[in-house]
This record gives C-alpha cells, structure tokens and sequence, in this order.
C-alpha cells in the first residue's frame, strides 16, 4: 500500500499568500488575479523559490 501525499504550492502576491490546487497552472493563477493573459511575465530564481516580475 502507498502512500499519497498532496503537493500544494503557495504564491504570495502583494503581501497576500495563495494556495494553488494540483490542478492550477502559473497562467491560471495570474489570470485570476486580473493580468491579461498575453501579459508578459519573466520568472527570476530567488534563495527562496522565485520571483514574477
């Protein structure tokens, strides 16, 4: 028998932080959060994780 365990990745975004669901891709998420989807967004690697700018 195995083990399953959910991964969940959390985004903070203007001092807030979101949960994204397995299922939710990056685009997604920025669409929601109002960008329009032809927005240009450059991912930047950080000690942490990583950075949108």
């Amino acid at each position: 028998m195995a083990n399953l365990a959910a991964k969940t990745v959390s985004i903070e975004f203007e001092g807030k932080k979101y949960a994204l669901s397995d299922d939710m891709t990056i685009e997604e998420f920025l669409i929601d959060l109002g960008l329009p989807k032809d927005k240009t967004v450059t991912l930047k690697t950080t000690k942490d994780g990583f950075v949108l700018v």
